[in-house]
Order: structure tokens, then sequence, then C-alpha cells
């Protein structure tokens, strides 16, 4: 039987959105599919899976990244869903938990995990850049006082506060990113 939990997480939320999947599995539901809103669950054995979320570059059906879905389902590694971004997708993948105890952990090597860091940076940016020329557009409506202005003050105020939590995550990413290289420096 498939139990459908709607829940909102913000692109910047992977980490948190991870830990609340393997929570389900956890407890005896599995991920099967996903939209931006909403988590297909089925039943299954408590604990059977651990799931990892990641970010890549391009389309689902890009080449480069069937690719690295074939590498991914050769080492025990399924992709059971994806989210289509401008210029990005996210996917989650799903393995037994008896062949990853400690999860999935696809990015090992230091500079895999700078080059996924990049990944998240240039989206997160892609981001603010949309969201503040969506709030600066609304707050040009808003000063041509018409009917709407109160809808194009919220609206550019939405706009503004979700640029800003980009930028912070943006902010993390590049101290993620200059902590990773300080580590590839140690050691070399």
């Amino acid at each position: 039987m498939i139990k459908r939990v709607y829940k909102l997480y913000f692109i910047w939320q992977l980490d948190k959105e991870e830990v609340w999947i393997n929570e389900m599995a956890a407890h005896g539901y599995s991920l099967v599919s996903c939209d931006r809103f909403s988590f297909d669950f089925e039943e299954t054995e408590p604990g059977k899976y651990k799931y990892k979320t990641l970010f890549l570059r391009g389309r689902y059906h890009d080449k480069k990244n069937m690719d690295f879905f074939s590498f991914l389902d050769e080492v025990g590694i399924k992709v059971t869903s994806y989210i289509q971004y401008p210029g990005t997708c996210c996917i989650y993948t799903r393995a037994l938990a008896e062949d990853y105890p400690n999860g999935i952990d696809v990015y090992s090597d230091i500079d895999s995990k700078i080059s996924y860091e990049w990944t998240t940076f240039w989206y997160m940016l892609f981001c603010i850049i949309l969201m503040s020329a969506g709030g600066l557009l609304n707050l040009s409506m808003f000063a041509r006082h018409n009917a709407l202005w109160i809808l194009n003050y919220a609206v550019a105020l939405l706009c503004f506060i979700l640029a800003l939590m980009c930028l912070i995550h943006l902010i993390k990413t590049l101290i993620k990113i200059s902590k990773l290289k300080k580590e590839r420096v140690i050691h070399e």
C-alpha cells in the first residue's frame, strides 16, 4: 500500500530532507517516488534501505547523468525518483542498508565533493538572481500604485526573503568548499 506524505522542503534543505526520508525508512516506509511537495512511500521491512539525495548538473536524461546512473546501479544504488530544476536535477537514491550500513557516500574523493558543492553554489546563485529580479519587478509595479499594490509588495517581499535564504546557503556552500580545499591540501 502506498502512503503519500505532503511536505515542503526548500532546495537548500536537501540534508534535512534526506534525514527525514531515512527516518521514514527506519520506520518501515521506503520512498518510491516524489515530486516537489509530496512523497510516496511503500511499507517495507524497517531499516531495509538507506537513502541519499544528490544535486546533479544538467537534465536528468543527459548522457553524462545516465552514465552516472549506470555506475550507481552497478554498485547497488538505485535512483528512485528525481525532480528537474532549471539547469540541474535532484535525484533520490536508495540502497540496501546491509550493503551500506553507514549510509551512501557517492562522492568519496575530495575533488568530486568540491565539484558537487560548486554545482550547488551555481544553482543557488541562479536562484538568487531569479528571486532578486522577481522582487525588483514587483517593486517596480508597486511604485506605479496600481490596484494590486499590496500583492506586488507581498510578492516582492517573498522574493527577497527567498533570495536571502539562498544567499545564506550560498555562503555556507562557499565555506564547505573552502574547508574541502584545505583538506585536499593537507592530504597532498
